[in-house]
């Protein structure tokens, strides 16, 4: 069907920036396809390029060229090399801005497809032989639901309550079994007893102060249930380097100084100590993805992969939501409030359970007071998606800027439970939080 719904300098954009820039498949390839495109060549340069990415090789033109033309005739007949010149030469290829092009072709592919619907339906509408044409017109769209592979949103309240039931014996034989958890815990008692488990399609903000141990407490998570749960899990770490991370799993597990790993000062004992708990996190079925600034689409991305190596894959952290980007957006609080519906959405996309570091602004501090979640940074878009809100609140010795060695884990919003407030045990030198009816000895 020939169609005005097109645009071939944004198609060629794209295919420039793809040809160009090193990487910039990985950062859309969670948001385009072969629909992305309509005219037919490009369709056919764009799948060389997902082949080779998908090979792990370049592709580059030089690389695309030589791809293309095993199948020579075919490549001719396509515009071949000189075709591929011509995008190279005269194409913008824009890679900061990339998502917006793919994002606009996917806008304008799905006005496409609605056009193709409409066309089908008019032909259904004029054929008079048709006995149900109602029921044809929604068996068209019935079709064009099954194409997308969109999951399955309509129920009726008979499938609901069989669902709940299934869940509910799901949680009940889970509560006897000590070494099972539906979702994820933190493995702190008290703050446990308040949010019970972090769910699957759960949406969790955990904020405070720079320095406050919201990284801290996301690690004491990760640590209890990789080892504890057998979890699988995916580390989005925007602000520190690989290195930092399993440093502070080690000084976590290990109940080692992070100063002697990170500065390398060694202790009598530090070696044996520093080898038994290198190995255990060593093998912690963790990934880590280092990249500062990560756009939306390349989280995506990160946890389709992730995916692949653990079908189970049970909980993502991203660490932490002011250093991620959508393009889409020049308008800081737009984008925020964009990332986080869209992590929201991730959650229940991909069924895990998604633990969001995030900061505080500084008003608690200029009052005086406790901090909100209203005090959440950027957007109140956050707040309005979380299921959960823990916030990290430092304690501090009466009247002055001194640590008291303990903070205040504030539940200020918790959708499936209760709200409230535990205080813990700080021992940040080996970053852990400990439950003050732990002891000293205990924690994760």
């Amino acid at each position: 069907m020939q169609t005005k719904i097109h645009n071939i300098a944004f198609e060629k954009s794209v295919l420039a920036a793809l040809m160009t820039f090193s990487g910039s498949f990985e950062t859309v390839s969670g948001s385009i396809s072969e629909r992305t495109f309509h005219a037919e060549r490009h369709k056919y340069i764009f799948n060389a390029i997902r082949t080779l990415a998908e090979q792990g090789k370049p592709y580059t033109g030089g690389f695309i060229d030589g791809y293309l033309s095993n199948d020579l005739e075919t490549f001719n007949s396509m515009g071949g090399e000189q075709y591929l010149m011509d995008i190279y030469a005269n194409s913008f290829s824009d890679a900061q801005n990339l998502e917006f092009y793919v994002s606009e072709l996917n806008r304008i592919s799905d006005h496409r497809q609605v056009e193709t619907i409409g066309q089908r339906m008019l032909e259904v509408a004029n054929d008079l032989n048709v006995s149900d044409v109602f029921n044809e017109a929604e068996a068209l769209l019935a079709k064009q639901g099954v194409n997308q592979e969109k999951k399955k949103t309509t129920f009726t309240t008979d499938e609901a309550v069989d669902d709940l039931i299934k869940i509910m014996i799901e949680k009940s034989q889970r509560n006897y079994e000590s070494e099972s958890c539906h979702g994820v815990r933190f493995g702190i008692k008290s703050l446990d007893d308040y949010i019970g488990s972090i769910e699957p399609n759960h949406f969790c903000v955990i904020a405070g102060r720079e320095g406050s141990g919201k990284s801290t407490l996301a690690q004491c998570l990760a640590i209890t249930n990789t080892i504890r749960y057998k979890k699988s899990g995916l580390f989005i770490s925007a602000e520190m380097d690989k290195e930092t991370l399993v440093s502070r799993l080690i000084s976590a597990y290990g109940s080692i100084p992070f100063e002697n790993i990170h500065r390398g000062i060694m202790y009598d004992g530090f070696m044996p100590d520093f080898t038994a708990a290198s190995e255990i996190i060593r093998r912690l079925p963790i990934i880590i993805e280092e990249k500062q600034m990560p756009t939306i689409s390349e989280i995506r991305t990160y946890i389709r992969k992730a995916k692949r190596k653990f079908p189970d894959l049970g909980f993502v952290v991203v660490d932490y939501l002011g250093l991620v980007k959508d393009p889409r957006h020049k308008d800081r609080l737009q984008e925020v409030a964009s990332i986080s519906r869209e992590l929201k959405s991730m959650a229940k996309e991909f069924g895990v359970p998604m633990i969001v570091l995030a900061q505080l602004n500084r008003e608690n501090v200029k009052t005086g007071r406790k901090p909100r979640a209203s005090d959440l940074k950027e957007s109140g878009q956050i707040e309005q998606d979380a299921d959960q809100i823990i916030l990290v609140h430092p304690e501090l010795v009466d009247n002055s800027e001194e640590p008291l060695g303990t903070s205040e884990l504030i539940i200020a919003k918790n959708r499936h439970g209760k709200k409230g407030s535990t205080r813990v045990m700080n021992r940040l030198e080996v970053c852990r939080f400990v439950g003050i009816e732990q002891g000293l000895g205990g924690g994760v």
